[in-house]
């Protein structure tokens, strides 16, 4: 039986191993380390994370489940490509649940909360004033996001949107490398950031939505021309 790896803080269990390359592997998909279509060879990430196969193929298994990972005859595991429709569909929808949770946060939003937004909304530009990563920017442009929609409901905010995002949307999939598209990014949040600070429910709703096509639009662009650098919000 494999032994335990302590990966935690001193008042948490140690991970079994299994656990353990679950949790990583997991995340490597949800930040898009292990882009959507590649390979995940057994034999690399047992190397890489230093474990036999048996925890590897139980996690890859758990992760099928999850649907993050597909298995095919002679192919072995490969992580988990979106069609088209489905990501279009995927867009759509974010647009209508975003623009609701951006009016609904212009209308119950207190003193705290629009500071918590403001504080994503700073982080983010500290974030390309200091030229971060893409990757880097969209972890922090997902986290705006998603303190726009906590204001307007935590619960749908944490329980379907963030797993929704993590899982369908990696941080490398990103427009954030550039620089024309990030700026047009900041000003249409700090437009949403204005509604929403200034009560303005329908406007704040209006805009979010908005930015969300303007992504999708930006995606469907790119899946006519490949050849792009740049991949989607």
């Amino acid at each position: 039986m494999d032994a335990p790896i302590d990966r935690g803080s001193a008042d948490q269990r140690p991970l079994s191993k299994a656990e353990y390359v679950f949790q990583r592997l997991r995340r490597e998909l949800q930040e898009g380390t292990i882009p959507p279509g590649a390979q995940v060879r057994q034999t690399e990430i047992s190397s890489r994370y230093g474990v036999s196969a048996t925890p590897v193929r139980e996690a890859l298994r758990r992760l099928e489940a999850d649907g993050m990972v597909d298995y095919a005859p002679h192919r072995g595991a490969t992580v988990t490509e979106m069609p088209k429709r489905d990501v279009r569909d995927l867009y759509l929808f974010r647009a209508e649940v975003e623009g609701l949770l951006a009016r609904l946060a212009a209308e119950r939003a207190d003193a705290t909360t629009v500071s918590a937004l403001r504080t994503a909304h700073d982080e983010l530009r500290r974030l390309v004033r200091h030229a971060a990563g893409a990757e880097a920017l969209s972890s922090a442009n997902r986290e705006f996001h998603l303190a726009v929609m906590r204001a307007g409901s935590p619960y749908i905010a944490d329980d379907i949107m963030r797993p929704l995002w993590e899982k369908a949307i990696p941080s490398s999939a990103s427009m954030w490398d550039d620089p024309d598209r990030v700026e047009r990014f900041l000003r249409e949040h700090e437009a949403v950031l204005a509604a929403v600070e200034a009560g303005r429910g329908q406007e704040a709703g209006d805009l979010m939505a908005e930015h969300v096509r303007v992504a999708l639009r930006a995606r469907t662009a790119r899946n006519r021309n490949p050849a792009s650098p740049h991949s989607p919000m």
